[in-house]
């Protein structure tokens, strides 16, 4: 497999909220009951908050949201049940728009009330209003990286079981 540091880019997103001032962070993360490799996103972030005494909240999504891609009720639940959160990491840039959206219909504004920073840096992050501060997921990376593998395996060469390409933070508005 060819994948980017979750586990990384858990850590840049806590860290880069933390200087930015927010002192009580929320995760948008996983799907309850099942593990996939972008979970590490919450262990990194979590291992950073742990060590700067920051205090926050993981929150995993159900299988019918992250199937539909609708998670503003799962969004709007957190909000009003966490009242005080200045800081979103969102497992995606996808959630990261839908923060955007229905904080903005609860009189939340980001980064004014809550400052944001998605994941993977897709289109969406620069079709928002503001721009998502986002982690960027070097995805065409990885796909050349996992067909060149596939190939050199194909020709009998040994390759890497796993193989994990950096990410890196993307400043833009919402922070």
């Amino acid at each position: 497999s060819v994948q980017c540091d979750n586990y990384q880019g858990g850590k840049l997103a806590a860290e880069h909220l933390i200087e930015c001032g927010c002192k009580n962070l929320l995760h948008f993360g996983g799907v309850a009951g099942k593990d996939m490799p972008a979970d590490r996103r919450a262990d990194g972030f979590s291992d950073v908050c742990k060590k700067a005494g920051i205090p926050y909240r993981i929150l995993v999504s159900d299988r019918l949201q992250y199937g539909s891609m609708h998670y503003e009720d799962f969004i709007r639940r957190a909000l009003q049940e966490f009242p005080d959160v200045d800081g979103i990491f969102a497992s995606s840039d996808l959630i990261a728009s839908q923060v955007i959206q229905v904080g903005a219909q609860m009189d939340k504004h980001v980064p004014e009330d809550i400052q944001l920073v998605g994941f993977d840096d897709t289109m969406i992050s620069t079709v928002t209003t503001p721009q998502i501060t986002t982690i960027h997921q070097p995805i065409k990376e990885m796909a050349k990286m996992a067909v060149e593998l596939l190939v050199r395996s194909g020709n009998g060469e040994l390759v890497p079981n796993r193989t994990t390409l950096p990410v890196s933070l993307v400043v833009r508005e919402t922070t």
